[in-house]
């Protein structure tokens, strides 16, 4: 099945072989970071221009930036083989707590480019879509493979946060908006999986049947109990959404 292609990615590649781009390549994708610039104002090219000034000054890197006019890749992800990009330190336990691996060598890093003129509803729109993209890209689970930088490297960052706040969303309101823009792009038909206020009621049971209930069954056979009452938590709130009844 193939996946709606909502928006054009541009691929505007680092030099290779550089202290941000160094050219290495990423054997086996495990997850994707969400991150924001924390540099209001900063389109995703000025964003990428500043990378390329800079390529051998140091090695901090991500794959995509995303703004309201441009999805724009600079270190090769989905147009092209994955390579490694430095967005994540090496030092931080937590990925390799939850992936088994550390976030540089198998993780994608989005960056989300917000404030000044830039539309941030508009961003995010195309942020959400690219983030189901790679999902669907690399075979990965939208309910359980995607984190945050804050997440992941909680005492130094708290990005993806930045963006989000200013949208009064929380980073469980952008899961669930990656889960929703997933299914739609994957549906076979051009309508839109959201009618009148709430999620259509087949597609709810789709997300709550295909990922939502094997991913709680394996958060608890693991013992990983914030893992669970999250997901609990995402079920509930896509039931409401869809007029389903709870299973409390």
């Amino acid at each position: 099945m193939t996946f709606k292609q909502k928006f054009n990615i541009t691929p505007r590649y680092l030099t290779e072989n550089t202290s941000r781009r160094p050219s290495l390549p990423v054997n086996t994708v495990r997850f994707i970071v969400a991150h924001d610039t924390g540099n209001p104002g900063s389109s995703a090219a000025a964003n990428v221009s500043y990378y390329e000034r800079s390529c051998n000054d140091m090695e901090a890197s991500a794959h995509l930036f995303v703004d309201d006019t441009d999805i724009i890749e600079c270190i090769p992800f989905l147009t092209g083989p994955a390579e490694k990009a430095w967005h994540v330190i090496y030092n931080t336990p937590i990925d390799n707590e939850l992936f088994g691996v550390d976030a540089n060598d198998c993780a994608g890093g989005i960056e989300l480019c917000y404030g000044g003129n830039i539309d941030l509803n508009t961003a995010y729109k195309r942020y959400v879509w690219v983030t189901a993209f790679s999902c669907w890209r690399y075979g990965l689970n939208p309910v359980s493979d995607i984190t945050g930088h804050c997440i992941l490297d909680p005492k130094r960052k708290v990005d993806p946060k930045n963006a989000f706040n200013l949208l009064s969303k929380t980073f469980e309101d952008f899961i669930a908006d990656v889960i929703a823009e997933y299914t739609e792009c994957l549906a076979p038909h051009e309508n839109e999986i959201i009618k009148g206020k709430g999620l259509d009621k087949g597609v709810a049971v789709t997300i709550l049947n295909t990922w939502l209930k094997p991913s709680w069954y394996a958060a608890n056979e693991t013992g990983n109990k914030n893992q669970a009452d999250y997901i609990h938590w995402l079920a509930d709130k896509i039931r409401e959404g869809s007029g389903l009844e709870s299973d409390n």
